[in-house]
């Protein structure tokens, strides 16, 4: 089974076209969560995984700010202004959907989280030593993530006691039958590794590997829209630079 794997779409719906024309095949769609927040259309990027029936789909930290269910206090000041926004574009129909949706799950032998398996709304796994706590909290050899819109994995080996983390570029293909893996397949909507375009992995399930893949978009489009919608100045000039 060939499996495309999205995280932190941020109704970002250039990016996530983007993505979806570049792979036309493959068997299921994977979310890792925060479809809305920040981007300028939040409607439709949920009723894109609605009708492409992504499942698992995971609900993150922004998802649950525009619903009600987390303080947007706990928010920087753009990124409230952009929640406070999604929330009110929202049907109940998006609403109902986002709200079924599970922080952490399992899949096809393989553990899915927005965050973290030890913490999946919040926790960024962002160093070795996060990293290597977290393999304690998962079953299975490999867990996908997002949260941090950075492209990475972290791997613990055999009879090693401590992870080691590094960078997931475009085409690098992992075999996942060699180790435990934590892998985050980077953002489609705002990415933050200084490269702009949007990120997404493919995961072969019967070869047991996952390649990394990068696409360029319409960043322009996403920042009209943005513009027009009247969301904050900082959050459309990141798109084009990848931070």
């Amino acid at each position: 089974m060939k499996v495309l794997i999205v995280s932190d779409v941020h109704a970002n719906l250039a990016a996530l076209q983007a993505v979806l024309t570049q792979n036309p095949t493959v068997d299921a769609l994977w979310n890792l969560g925060d479809t809305v927040g920040y981007g300028p259309r939040p409607r439709e990027c949920l009723d894109l995984m609605v009708d492409l029936a992504a499942n698992p789909a995971l609900v993150g930290n922004h998802d649950l700010a525009c619903l009600g269910d987390i303080d947007v206090s706990e928010f920087n000041p753009v990124a409230q202004v952009a929640s406070r926004w999604t929330s009110l574009q929202l049907g109940m129909e998006h609403r109902t959907y986002l709200r079924e949706l599970p922080a952490l799950t399992t899949a096809s032998g393989y553990t899915l989280a927005h965050g973290s398996p030890r913490a999946p709304v919040w926790e960024y796994v962002t160093s070795v030593a996060i990293a290597t706590d977290n393999f304690a909290h998962f079953d299975n050899d490999v867990c996908f993530i997002g949260h941090t819109h950075v492209a990475m994995y972290a791997v613990l080996r055999e009879n090693e006691p401590v992870a080691q983390i590094f960078q997931l570029r475009d085409g690098d293909t992992l075999d996942l039958l060699q180790a435990r893996y934590i892998i985050n397949p980077g953002s489609v909507g705002q990415p933050r590794d200084h490269d702009p375009r949007a990120g997404y992995a493919l995961l072969d399930t019967d070869r047991g590997t996952i390649t990394a893949h990068r696409i360029a978009y319409d960043i322009a489009t996403t920042q009209r829209q943005m513009a027009l919608a009247n969301l904050p100045d900082v959050l459309i000039g990141r798109l084009a630079v990848g931070m």
